[in-house]
């Protein structure tokens, strides 16, 4: 994975650097932002024969690379400089061992195995290969790719036919989107086909899906599935989408959100989060098999009107999520009647350590308000908000109104800000959302 990266592109054929303070030049190439090895561009058939050449020159050295090569070039301290070629035009890639976001780094999230995401697959060999126009994590930059055939195998949704780059000889791989996507997923994954029996015959193991580079910063160039290699069914097998991420902004606030939001309220809401600095992943609890470890996340917030759509295994849940972020001392916040999943995972755990204050009444709230319970990691009245209870767990409870209108009259960021730091009252869920993310931003 790398790490602080930054893409320079140019439009020379050759990057001068000097400087006495550059360390040792490299000699040898890079994998660029494939995870097999082999370039982004270069599809595996005609992969990159010629080499990187690198002259020292007396003011410093220059370095000059083939189509869809890489090179580590130098190193300065602790940063490592590659130069990289992608679709003709070069950039230098800073990758940094002392990242602040490698600091953050724990693990990445996956699903449990499952069997049933194995599949006995078949590749017919495309002779000559067949080059393809690709998209690339770059919005700007495209790539020529060669697909080696295709692989066929069947599900219960009928039969699926995927390209395969890559070669026979040495490993096919196949890049691939799901619905999953954009939401426990990242906007795509890849796995590893290893090398096709002699009849063509291999295994698709879906637990073995694999993020690219990009899904833990924006500066990488991985390249994007060939068009139409959409997998026709929820590939919930392999890893999830990472919580952490490096852009221009520095560290992402990686939040987890559980809700039961009907759309309308959710096209309106869910950008909101995004533009106050907030990378949220919003999950139905009813909805989303298996759980999300809170591993990387700078807090969890549950919220939903009313408990009766919820069946056991959903309730039971998010207990389960209440607790881990309880246990773990990260934010975790109930929002109207789910709030009573965390005042019970807290009793629960209180009971557990021998406490008697988990047996006290529960806090009513009043019939026209919006009860919101948060544990004591956060300070809410910073943030504008009026405490109306401290229970001896620990538990704080916050009462909003319900009668607010969707959206605020203020526009602008800074004019929210300027409302929260005059203490004025939250006259819009909008600005309930923004005082929300606030206390996550000011916590971490």
């Amino acid at each position: 994975m790398p790490s602080d990266t930054s893409t320079l592109p140019t439009v020379t054929d050759q990057v001068n650097a000097g400087g006495s303070d550059a360390g040792v030049a490299g000699s040898g190439s890079a994998g660029g932002d494939s995870v097999a090895g082999a370039d982004a561009g270069s599809g595996g058939h005609d992969a990159v024969t010629a080499r990187p050449q690198v002259r020292v020159e007396e003011n410093g050295f220059s370095a000059k690379l083939p189509a869809g090569g890489s090179l580590n070039w130098f190193t300065v301290g602790n940063v490592l400089y590659e130069l990289i070629d992608r679709g003709g035009r070069l950039g230098v890639r800073v990758r940094n061992s002392k990242s602040p976001l490698l600091g953050k780094f724990f693990e990445v999230p996956v699903f449990d195995p499952d069997p049933d995401f194995v599949f006995l697959a078949r590749f017919t060999r495309f002779d000559p290969f067949r080059t393809y126009t690709i998209e690339t994590a770059q919005e700007d930059l495209q790539l020529q790719t060669q697909a080696a055939g295709i692989v066929t195998f069947e599900t219960q949704q009928g039969e699926v036919s995927l390209l395969a780059t890559g070669c026979p000889k040495t490993g096919l791989q196949l890049d691939f989107h799901d619905s999953t996507n954009g939401s426990t997923t990242s906007s795509w994954r890849t796995i590893d086909l290893g090398v096709p029996n002699q009849d063509g015959s291999l295994v698709i193991d879906f637990n073995r899906a694999v993020n690219y580079p990009f899904a833990f910063t924006s500066f990488a160039t991985c390249p994007a599935p060939i068009e139409g290699n959409v997998v026709p069914f929820d590939v919930t097998a392999g890893e999830r989408r990472p919580p952490f991420f490096y852009s221009e902004a520095g560290i992402n606030v990686p939040f987890l959100f559980y809700v039961w939001w009907d759309e309308e309220s959710a096209e309106v809401t869910r950008p909101w989060y995004s533009r106050f600095g907030l990378d949220i992943t919003i999950l139905n609890p009813s909805h989303d098999d298996g759980r999300i470890s809170l591993v990387g996340f700078d807090g969890v917030a549950m919220s939903g009107g009313d408990l009766s759509p919820l069946g056991r295994k959903a309730r039971s849940r998010l207990i389960d999520v209440a607790t881990e972020a309880l246990t773990s001392r990260i934010p975790v916040i109930g929002i109207g009647a789910y709030s009573a999943f965390v005042i019970q995972a807290q009793r629960e755990l209180r009971s557990q350590q021998g406490y008697v204050d988990g047996i006290e009444r529960e806090y009513e709230a009043s019939a026209d308000r919006l009860l919101i319970v948060m544990n004591n990691e956060l300070d809410p009245e910073k943030a504008g908000f009026d405490i109306v209870h401290t229970d001896a767990s620990g538990l704080i409870y916050v009462e909003m109104p319900f009668d607010i209108p969707l959206e605020s009259d203020r526009t602008e960021v800074e004019d929210l800000q300027a409302a929260m730091e005059s203490g004025a009252s939250i006259t819009s869920w909008q600005e309930f959302d923004y005082r929300m993310v606030a206390l996550i931003r000011h916590h971490r």
